[in-house]
């Protein structure tokens, strides 16, 4: 069915569909507004030509698609009233009431005459943009209609978008996918999500969209033949099975998933355009999905993996469905279980709640509450002391893909994904969240940065009653979310004057001890800094309006060059005459393979010749033998970015209450900074023991990052650096000599008496 671009002007069809379901008196009611917003707006024509009251109306109608009730549907008719006419908000509230008069006002623009009266300053185009969303937002946490209007205004805005210019349409369609989609996401209207994403990519990338659009089209048009037979014996198994199906239908695509997989993924086209059918079966009761699932499985092979259990874990767009992926006739399938109202759900999330199935509700209490802690949230995150920072949070915080994490006592709390234990204690109380100092997950002890998973349990262990300032550091990532940065923020700009310098002082000898500077100036770092003096540095520190990392980093800086390097990759040319970066060849000269023809993105391995070069190969390429491999002739080999890049050899010294799977944690942390260590040493005695690592690095910032890293690990005392004295240069060539990281104890320079006594 096309979509409806304008309503006709005179109501007809309008106000019959009202009749089938809303009582007489509130039609009056909508019949009032719709005679003031017809008088009001006149003849003002929009730049389609189309009168300009047909957008109110429009938008009024789709909100009586879902047979929507009656203070929302006057409110969308009113809702540019009081921006574009003389009619204020408070004759549309006396003449309508508080709700309407509510809604209305949270759909005006925030103008800069209202904002010079309430901030008492004038704001910029992007700043009242910012405060037009912070109002949005504030009051859709009082009544979420307020969203649920706006967001099918902006659904008739760009359904009718072409008429505009091309900067206009591109400036739109990035804001849609920001604000519009994400808000209808987290409201379950999954259609209108969809349709405001697929119409914001065909603006931005029209061209990867037409390839998305036909790659699609070709892909359904093979699965076409196949779906009824296939449609067919799924029912047959679950109704011999006495299970009632209502149906089998193919699944909805989501277009904007899979040009998301499409752009970002380097096996993107095969994931999207080779996706096995996907098949959605329809049942009587949550109980039915169960039971059909078991008999699927039964039936075909199910693929290891696969399963997902969204109706007893729902999505944090309201989505509930069983998923499973199972072999037949050779080749995966792809099958969706659910009941008609979760479909309903599923489809239009809250605005299910005016809908019913066989004159029975479709709205859930569960569902009720998923809904009530989504603006609750969106209430606790807009309220901050500055509105860009409170429509930030929002966007990051509520609108990313969210997780469920739990309390020892059960209680459920969403975050955005890839938040940590600290980010998870301030959505307990801000008092937890600055006395963070440690979590168990799952009941194991874990460090604070430690990305959570969906399902995890927490308990957090607390000690002292202050936040760190280096979680604000956003290299070392402590944190995630932008509620708990600004909870700590807010927390450092509190201190008194004379305590944030006190403790400013700390932090820099801290800091410079953990770099074995502890004689290090601090008139020298302060003048780096821009200060005046050593104690404005002390009390920027306290403040964390300066990070101690970034005094790490300077002052490693100075001396960073005085270090033994070597180029992180090597350059090597192609049949084509393309110049790449291959590192991990061990300066050996290079050779691309001519039958598999690598190219950045490809998984890479390199074999070494019997004349000392190395032929790069791809990981599948046809020529390449686990035999050849063997013997020490293979190279693991990645992709470089320069080959200006170079990497330096330092060594770095960690204390630790010794533990099971403490070095692999270690290591843990140099992998995933790509840091490869050159050697390593490490001593214990009753149960405290030294590792002594020499690893190479690419920059002063990885250094620091590595050891804050590090020392955050669980059983962790302490991290020292110790870059200047570990290498010796040899004579013959510009490869470094580098000083066995066990020479370090036995020059007594860190002694493992001095080291794991207690302090």
């Amino acid at each position: 069915m096309q979509p409806v671009l304008h309503a006709n002007p005179d109501g007809h069809t309008f106000f019959e569909h009202l009749a089938t379901y809303l009582p007489l008196e509130e039609r009056k009611n909508v019949k009032q507004a719709f005679d003031l917003a017809r008088r009001e707006h006149g003849d003002d024509r929009r730049k389609s030509g189309e009168l300009f009251f047909t957008h109110p109306l429009t938008v009024a109608s789709y909100l009586a698609e879902y047979f929507v009730d009656a203070p929302a549907l006057i409110a969308a008719l009113l809702h540019d009233v009081a921006e574009d006419t003389s009619v204020s908000i408070q004759e549309i509230t006396e003449q309508f009431g508080l709700d309407v008069g509510r809604i209305v006002d949270g759909l005006t623009k925030f103008d800069r005459v209202t904002a010079k009266a309430k901030l008492g300053r004038e704001l910029s185009a992007t700043e009242v943009k910012s405060a037009t969303i912070y109002k949005l937002f504030e009051m859709m946490s009082i009544d979420v209609r307020v969203g649920i209007v706006k967001i099918f205004d902006r659904l008739h805005n760009m359904r009718t978008i072409g008429v505009m210019p091309q900067h206009k349409q591109a400036e739109k369609a990035r804001e849609t996918l920001l604000v519009y989609a994400p808000l209808a996401n987290r409201l379950g209207m999954w259609r209108v999500k969809n349709e405001l994403q697929e119409i914001s990519l065909k603006i931005l990338e029209p061209e990867r969209f037409r390839q998305l659009k036909e790659g699609i089209e070709r892909r359904d048009r093979r699965h076409e033949s196949e779906f009824p037979n296939l449609a067919q014996n799924i029912a047959k198994v679950l109704t011999d099975a006495g299970l009632p199906v209502v149906e089998v239908i193919k699944a909805p695509e989501d277009l904007s998933s899979s040009f998301e997989q499409l752009k970002h993924r380097e096996d993107g086209e095969a994931l999207v355009f080779e996706a096995p059918p996907r098949i959605l079966v329809l049942l009587k009761d949550a109980t039915s999905c169960y039971i059909a699932l078991g008999h699927v499985h039964a039936r075909w092979r199910p693929v290891q993996g696969e399963f997902d259990d969204y109706i007893a874990a729902p999505k944090d767009n309201l989505y509930r469905s069983l998923h499973t992926t199972v072999i037949y006739n050779g080749r995966p399938i792809k099958i969706r279980f659910r009941t008609l109202n979760m479909q309903i759900e599923s489809q239009a999330g809250i605005l299910s709640k005016w809908l019913d199935n066989n004159n029975m509700p479709v709205w859930s209490k569960e569902m009720s509450e998923r809904v009530d802690k989504v603006i609750n949230t969106i209430g606790e995150n807009i309220r901050t002391e500055e509105i860009d920072e409170g429509v930030k949070q929002v966007l990051d915080d509520v609108f990313t893909n969210q997780i469920i994490i739990y309390t020892p006592d059960g209680d459920m709390r969403e975050l955005a994904q890839g938040a940590t234990p600290i980010d998870f204690a301030y959505t307990i109380h801000t008092a937890v969240g600055h006395s963070c100092r440690g979590a168990l997950v799952n009941g194991v002890k874990k460090s604070l940065t430690y990305r959570l998973q969906d399902g995890d349990s927490v308990r957090i262990l607390r000690h002292g009653t202050e936040p760190q300032r280096a979680w604000l550091d956003e290299d070392l990532g402590y944190l995630n979310t932008r509620t708990a940065k600004a909870q700590v923020r807010r927390w450092f700009r509190r201190l008194p004057a004379e305590k944030s310098i006190i403790e400013g002082r700390q932090l820099l000898n801290e800091e410079l001890a953990l770099l074995n500077e502890t004689g290090y100036e601090h008139e020298q770092v302060a003048k780096w800094f821009g200060y005046a003096s050593p104690s404005s540095l002390y009390f920027a520190l306290g403040r964390a309006e300066l990070l101690p990392t970034d005094v790490a980093i300077k002052v490693l800086t100075e001396s960073w060059t005085e270090h033994p390097s070597r180029a992180l990759g090597q350059a090597v040319k192609n049949s084509d005459g393309e110049w790449f970066v291959v590192q991990n060849a061990g300066n050996r000269p290079l050779r691309l393979c001519g039958t598999c023809n690598p190219r950045p993105g490809d998984a890479i391995v390199g074999f070494i010749r019997k004349d000392s070069y190395v032929t790069v190969h791809s990981t599948i390429c046809r020529t390449l033998t686990a035999d050849a491999m063997r013997g020490g002739r293979g190279l693991k080999l990645r992709w470089g970015e320069s080959r200006r890049e170079v990497r330096r050899t330092v060594t770095i010294q960690i204390n630790v209450h010794d533990r099971d799977g403490l070095l692999a944690d270690v290591t843990d942390v140099l992998r995933l900074e790509n840091s490869n260590i050159t050697q390593i040493c490490s001593r214990t005695l009753n149960y405290r023991a030294t590792i002594i690592l020499g690893i190479e690095a690419s920059s002063p910032r990885q250094v620091v990052r590595v050891l804050h890293r590090i020392q955050a690990l669980v059983n962790v005392i302490s991290v020292r650096y110790f870059g200047q004295i570990q290498e010796r240069w040899a004579t013959d060539s510009e490869t470094p000599s580098v000083i066995c990281p066990a020479e370090l104890l036995q020059d007594g320079l860190c002694s493992l008496h001095d080291t794991i006594s207690p302090k």
